[in-house]
């Protein structure tokens, strides 16, 4: 393996304290952190990968000497193997059905938003007052003090095995966070540390071994879902960097410096050193390209003109995670079909009024986003569907067109790359660039993954 200068002092790093890696896009962290295993194959290292796909590409990469896994799968062999029967989803429709609540979609939604927060946040004690991730509930004293008494008694129905709340992957990490578990390994490597949630972080940095964590604080992309940045809290030994792209040439660089720079003043520029990309505009019916939406709900109009075309569609992660069916469910509930409909949660409202009343009330975004193309397509929906899941070709870079949110598309290398048109605008009506402050700086860091896709 031929490794750059500063993969070589990654790998050459002293296992001691902790060191920290900040890794730009493209730039050989996992390549880096092999070689760093492999110089210390007398040792036994704990590969924490972000998601199972990364758990399973690490393990053909990885020496034996390093056991790779999630943090989940940590924990499932510890707290999670009693609630196999019942792990799912917590939704405000169970807390209202469980708990005996009124249909109140707010009140519902805070006793779920404060059990979802409590999973994921590094805390000892479950709150006394309503919590949730990344906003401070909306409500009277009173009503944030009893959600929380709710919210208790729902967790603690949830904890009982033989009880019919169900247990979700959030809630069994919580209970091992909770157990302040020693991990026997000599060492421990984090990847994808800017988007380590609290629970996770609080797991990792009470281990004794030493430790190594990687990541990009401009790829942190999941604080929707309760991750904060570890690398901006880390009590690092030794910080390392990582600056050189072999993902794409100076062209995309140049791009992605400029993002960096002008909204977060970034000095450090990160080098293309791989192929010279041509940046150019690519318009929608273009030859054989990927395309990189912010939202499902683009993918879905995406992947709709495009099967008007006659295309082949690839899906990054597969179509049936993109949750087209339950498109279909929604339509059907809109047109008063409820007896067709599949969807558990969606056959519990009684019309489609229900339902957006319900989104209203709840800021339940994937909602809110099924309405919308049921609104936007209407009696199209059924068969658009369809003709996706015709048109859908096995080998993702082989289909005219492959389709994949920013969020899915880490760890993908992709040779013609169009983004979607629904990224926010970075310039105002006079063309000037936004000040920082008007941007929600997550918006600004999923941008910058799109673009260094290339």
């Amino acid at each position: 393996m031929n490794l750059t200068d500063e993969q070589k002092a990654v790998s050459l790093a002293p296992l001691s304290g902790m060191t920290k890696v900040v890794a730009y896009a493209g730039t050989g962290k996992t390549s880096s952190l092999c070689a760093l295993a492999q110089r210390n194959r007398g040792l036994r290292g704990l590969y924490l990968a972000f998601n199972k796909s990364a758990e399973m590409d690490a393990r053909q990469r990885f020496p034996r000497s390093v056991q790779c896994k999630t943090v989940n799968a940590l924990a499932f062999g510890v707290t999670g193997r009693v609630f196999a029967h019942k792990l799912g989803s917590l939704r405000p429709i169970d807390a209202i059905k469980l708990m005996g609540l009124t249909w109140d979609w707010g009140f519902a939604s805070m006793v779920v938003d404060t059990i979802t927060a409590w999973c994921v946040s590094d805390l000892e004690k479950f709150p006394d007052s309503a919590i949730a991730v990344g906003r401070a509930p909306s409500a009277p004293l009173h009503l944030i003090k009893y959600a929380a008494v709710v919210a208790s008694k729902l967790w603690q129905r949830m904890l009982d095995p033989n009880d019919e709340a169900p247990m979700t992957h959030d809630g069994y990490l919580k209970l091992f966070q909770l157990q302040h578990p020693t991990l026997a390994f000599d060492y421990l490597m984090l990847d994808e540390a800017q988007d380590t949630n609290p629970v996770t972080w609080d797991i990792v940095k009470r281990q004794k071994c030493p430790i190594v964590i990687v990541g990009d604080g401009y790829q942190s992309i999941y604080q929707f879902r309760g991750a904060t940045n570890a690398m901006d809290g880390a009590q690092a030994t030794r910080t390392l960097a990582l600056t050189q792209s072999f993902r794409f040439g100076p062209k995309v660089a140049r791009i992605a410096n400029a993002l960096l720079w002008s909204f977060f003043g970034e000095g450090t520029p990160l080098e293309g050193v791989g192929f010279d990309t041509v940046v150019s505009r690519i318009p929608p019916d273009a030859p054989r390209h990927a395309v990189i939406a912010r939202t499902n709900a683009e993918i879905f109009s995406e992947a709709a003109r495009a099967v008007k075309e006659g295309k082949t569609l690839g899906f990054a992660g597969g179509v049936n995670s993109y949750g087209f069916e339950k498109i279909i469910d929604a339509w059907r509930l809109s047109s008063g079909d409820t007896g067709s409909i599949r969807d558990v949660f969606l056959r519990s409202f009684k019309d489609f009024a229900a339902l957006q009343d319900y989104a209203e009330k709840s800021r339940d975004l994937e909602v809110r986003r099924l309405i919308k193309i049921v609104e936007t397509y209407r009696e199209q929906v059924v068969p658009l569907v369809d003709a996706i899941h015709a048109a859908c070709h096995p080998s993702l870079a082989d289909a005219d067109l492959a389709l994949t949110t920013a969020h899915r598309c880490k760890g993908l290398t992709l040779l013609v790359v169009r983004l979607a048109e629904d990224f926010p605008e970075l310039i105002d009506e006079n063309g000037d660039l936004l000040p920082p402050d008007k941007l929600d700086r997550q918006e600004v860091n999923l941008l910058y993954v799109a673009i260094t896709r290339a």
